[in-house]
């Protein structure tokens, strides 16, 4: 699918951020997977995916900035002019604060954990402050 220029005009058309993946946490309030009569809020959506799979970058845009979670896991943001996307679970990075992408640009590898052997990205997109839903402007094609 071609891509518009503009981040707005490719609602519903965007790539994935992960190749193999299975959605393994949705968008907004829903149920605890395992704990009976407990809801949860995702601000995004979490991607079970095999070991040493890569995260890409949606769109082209500007990497924002670089967090380092606990444990030396990084999140990487990516500003898409009003728009941000946010990668969460990742090591080896292959980008820098302030470079420019391009879409389907590899960010880095996505962590496994070694006790439970998951490997999961968490994936979030925001339009300026407010959170959207990511399954909404990615190529449903799955």
């Amino acid at each position: 699918v071609a891509l518009e220029k503009d981040f707005e005009g490719n609602k519903g058309k965007l790539p994935w951020p992960v190749d193999r993946y299975v959605i393994t946490r949705k968008f907004g309030t829903q149920s605890h997977p395992t704990l009976v009569g407990i809801k949860i809020k995702s601000n995004g959506i979490r991607l079970a995916t095999v070991e040493n799979s890569k995260a890409k970058s949606v769109f082209s845009g500007t990497v924002l900035a670089i967090q380092v979670q606990k444990g030396g896991k990084k999140t990487v943001l990516i500003q898409h002019g009003n728009y941000i996307t946010i990668y969460k679970n990742l090591y080896n990075l292959r980008v820098s604060k302030g470079m420019d992408l391009t879409t389907g640009q590899e960010l880095g590898t996505i962590f496994t954990d070694k006790v439970s052997g998951k490997t999961t990205l968490g994936f979030v997109l925001m339009k300026q402050v407010s959170q959207q839903n990511p399954q909404s402007w990615l190529l449903s094609n799955k």
